[in-house]
């Protein structure tokens, strides 16, 4: 989400200690923390040329770790010492090459590994760029060659596809049921290419591994691990398995942080998430009891709480069930953002929530979320308890899946209205589930109206500023809502 303008703790010149908003006088802005008038700890730079910094600063210097991105594309990760690439880190190149290993003064220099784009691999020592000792090489096999659909643009339900995670591997194989599982290939983004069985986004059955570093494994995998017995998923003491019932539960998670300590205050994230928190706890949103619902805002906002909340009620869940995660708060691209994340710690990345729903045995599976970039990933009759049979009998009904409905594109910012008083994409998400998406007026909000609804209002009143998106695996007349 973008800070108004009125959030701001300073402006260039007069910034001392704390935290606040620097604009220079070339166009330039830096976001984080200060001491004495100079950038001192977590902070983000925004370059007039486009370039951008998020990391550690002393006494206005790039320094400690940090991730820049050029203009062009290409982005170093790792140690910086006084603005220079110095230590341990990886430079990606715009082609897709990179290089990953010791760095100094800016400048290959130590042990490191270079990743070419025909999949070659050289390791050795490096001086100012240069390779002069070459401990080990690897190819790795090339994908298979087949025209095959991208299933990051359009779901795969079965046949053969393609699906970049969000750290840059590739899996090219078999999918079923919308997910990758069977006989695959998938090279990873540390230059690792493995061929075999897969699920669950790893290794499964035979096959073969072979690292960047050269070395092979073949035999047969469990759970990514080879010849390891299964990993079931983490489950905390008052969780229980889960037992196969007719009726329908939903299970909701609520999450929302406007006060941060590393990145500018929003005003009503918090806000929006007790209005959600309360449309649940309504007829309306299903009228959810007690203990299957966890709402944490703010300070009660750190990552290993909204972990743990999604793990005690997801895991409860049965095939009959349904599950859903709301996120209003910071976001970066591939990752929400707790309060106690500085934008590189603690952070909830995409991968780790979609371990946590793909775990879940729920039926139907809905993330909302009103983050800044939140595109690169992926939510009655009169009388009370005639509207909620409706409701529950719909969802019975539903063939289910999971949907992400996120609030911007990839490239986006999500927008906070003063006027509104709340996050734009959250304002008209709950104004559509209580009834204003029901374009049918059949009582019942399915995902694919509220969609609609939401797009629609959110790109008008941003005048296309904000493009909220939708993705997933999902029945589109899913319920998500009931009108009394």
């Amino acid at each position: 989400m973008l800070v108004s303008a009125e959030a701001q703790e300073c402006v260039s010149g007069n910034c001392v200690n704390g935290k606040g908003v620097s604009i220079l006088a070339n166009g330039s802005k830096y976001i984080g923390y200060f001491k004495n008038k100079r950038m001192h700890g977590m902070g983000a730079f925004y370059y007039q040329n486009g370039m951008t910094y998020v990391g550690q600063w002393v006494d206005g210097w790039k320094h400690g770790k940090g991730e820049l991105t050029f203009s062009n594309g290409e982005k170093y990760t790792g140690d910086f010492q006084k603005n220079k690439f110095s230590g341990a880190g990886v430079y990606h190149f715009q082609d897709n090459e990179r290089y990953e290993g010791n760095f100094v003064d800016g400048k290959f220099n130590g042990q490191g590994t270079y990743y070419y784009k025909d999949g070659k691999i050289k390791t050795g020592q490096w001086v100012n760029n240069k390779m002069i000792e070459k401990n080990e090489t690897a190819e790795a096999p090339a994908p298979p060659k087949a025209n095959i659909p991208d299933c990051n643009i359009t779901p795969c339900n079965s046949g053969k596809g393609k699906l970049t995670y969000s750290d840059g591997s590739v899996y090219v194989g078999e999918f079923k049921d919308g997910r990758p599982q069977g006989q695959g290939y998938c090279k990873y983004s540390n230059g690792d290419v493995y061929f075999g069985g897969w699920l669950n986004d790893a290794p499964e059955g035979s096959g073969k591994m072979t690292y960047a570093n050269g070395k092979v494994q073949n035999g047969v995998w469990k759970n990514g691990k080879i010849g390891a017995p299964p990993v079931e998923p983490v489950k905390h003491n008052n969780t229980t398995k889960p037992e196969a019932k007719n009726e329908v539960d939903i299970y909701a998670v609520i999450v929302g942080v406007s006060r941060y300590e590393t990145f500018p205050h929003l005003k009503y994230a918090d806000d929006d998430a007790f209005q959600y928190y309360a449309f649940l706890k309504s007829p309306e949103g299903g009228a959810l009891e007690d203990d299957k619902i966890k709402i944490l805002v703010d300070e009660s906002a750190v990552k290993d709480n909204i972990v743990k909340a999604m793990e005690e009620l997801f895991y409860k869940a049965d095939e009959n069930d349904v599950v859903m995660l709301y996120f209003s708060g910071h976001g970066i691209n591939g990752s929400f953002l707790p309060i106690d994340s500085d934008g590189y710690k603690n952070r909830l990345t995409y991968d780790e929530l979609k371990t946590i729903l793909g775990n879940s045995k729920a039926k139907q599976k809905v993330c909302l979320a009103d983050a800044c970039f939140s595109g690169s990933l992926l939510a009655m009759k009169s009388a009370y308890s005639q509207s909620l049979n409706l409701f529950y009998t719909s969802l019975r009904e539903s063939a289910g899946g999971t949907a992400f409905l996120l609030s911007s594109k990839q490239e986006e910012v999500s927008l906070e209205s003063q006027g509104l008083r709340q996050g734009l994409f959250s304002h008209y998400v709950i104004k559509g589930l209580k009834g204003a998406a029901d374009v049918n007026k059949n009582k019942i909000v399915t995902i694919k109206e509220l969609y609609d609804y939401v797009y629609q209002n959110v790109k008008e009143y941003s005048q296309s500023a904000q493009t909220p998106t939708i993705a997933g695996n999902y029945d589109p007349n899913m319920p998500v809502g009931n009108v009394r």
